[in-house]
């Protein structure tokens, strides 16, 4: 019996010393950050949330960790980590639309934004909408199950400065033990989307006509991008716009010349084409 107290106030030892160095070293990164929050003084921008970069941080931790850990626990610790240096620099706060599981889309933000972010639930997407738009330093989280029923996208389609865009997809790493595991959602909010190597872009090409879809799906291939029409929206009034909301398997901005190409396919009925964002393709999606 004492040796085998004694082995086990060795490991127990090891461990508080293991313990010890990981407090060291994160309290290190921390001063990283801190040093990387007075190199950006200048920056304007009203928040430090960086998508991109941090799908690139989690794809890497994820690929190379060889503990017996999950990869949603391995992800949990980062994404409180990230979150959490994230505030330090610049406030930030997450308001969710849930009109139903409201348990699933808060447990979603959460997970994603720490377990100290500030956020708010809301069952109307108008209201998370005018918080979002009223206020940069705000992200938004917004069901994205059901395309024909989410109508939060088409207040995205006006394009202007103020507007949000789409930064970010939910769940970035699946969780097979939730309760709500098939829900999904988008963060949106008055940042520029960034690259993260492998990424989703979504945007909508508005028009005076209908266009079969078909032809729009057709146009996307002849301009060069890989993807297809997610749904084609018919005018509220008589005199009102069509607006075809397009999905494409590559990261896609405003003068991207596949997407001027596109207009010009689609000729003279073509109004505008706005960028309503993208996001870096979650790990195991199929997408």
């Amino acid at each position: 019996m004492t040796k085998i107290n004694k082995k086990l106030e060795e490991l127990r030892a090891k461990v508080d010393g293991l313990d010890a160095e990981l407090l060291n070293v994160l309290e290190q990164r921390i001063a990283i950050v801190n040093d990387i929050a007075e190199a950006k003084k200048d920056d304007h921008s009203a928040l430090a949330f960086r998508p991109g970069r941090e799908a690139q941080v989690l794809r890497k931790i994820l690929k190379t960790h060889s503990s017996e850990l999950a990869d949603e626990v391995v992800a949990s610790i980062w994404r409180e980590i990230i979150s959490a240096v994230c505030r330090m620099q610049k406030p930030m706060s997450v308001a969710i639309t849930a009109p139903e599981k409201s348990v699933g889309y808060w447990d979603l933000a959460r997970t994603h934004f720490g377990s100290a972010t500030p956020m708010s639930l809301h069952k109307s997407p108008t209201v998370v909408l005018r918080e979002v738009s009223a206020d940069p330093s705000r992200l938004a989280v917004m069901p994205w199950m059901n395309v024909e029923k989410d109508t939060w996208w088409e207040h995205l389609a006006q394009g202007g400065e103020d507007v949000p865009k789409i930064l970010a997809a939910l769940p970035f790493v699946q969780n097979p033990s939730g309760a709500f595991e098939d829900l999904n959602a988008l963060v949106i909010g008055q940042a520029e989307p960034e690259a993260s190597g492998d990424d989703i872009t979504l945007f909508v090409i508005v028009t005076q006509d209908e266009v079969s879809r078909a032809r729009l799906n057709e146009t996307l291939v002849k301009a060069g991008l890989e993807g297809h029409c997610l749904d084609s929206r018919s005018p509220a009034i008589e005199e009102g716009d069509w607006l075809h909301l397009f999905q494409v398997a590559d990261f896609v901005t405003a003068s991207d010349e596949r997407l001027a190409k596109c207009a010009e396919l689609l000729g003279d009925s073509v109004i505008k084409t706005v960028v309503l964002g993208a996001y870096a393709v979650p790990m195991g999606s199929d997408d």
